[in-house]
């Protein structure tokens, strides 16, 4: 099992999170309007990172074929970088309310 695999490698949790929103136009503002997360299309930074995958690294495959592998147009994934964590859910905060 993956926590299995997971628990062998690592002491503590990752920095990556994935999360729905219900809204698209939502979603895509959260996106835009953070101020320390840059957009990117894949993560592997010491800087806080975030993308929309419908839009980024998943644009290539339909709608449809994303849906039904469970990839719904409002996902927001996260990499949380070295910034300090309250600035970083402070940008978040000001970005849900954008």
């Amino acid at each position: 099992d993956q926590q299995h695999v997971h628990d062998s490698q690592a002491k503590l949790g990752g920095s990556l999170l994935s999360f729905e929103t219900g809204d698209l136009e939502l979603s895509r503002r959260i996106v835009e309007e953070t101020k320390l997360f840059k957009i990117t299309v894949s993560f592997g930074s010491t800087n806080s990172l975030i993308s929309l995958p419908c839009f980024m690294s998943h644009a290539s495959i339909p709608a449809e074929v994303r849906a039904a592998r469970g990839l719904p147009d409002d996902l927001v994934r996260i990499s949380a970088g070295i910034e300090d964590i309250e600035d970083l859910i402070a940008d978040l905060d000001a970005a849900f309310g954008a």
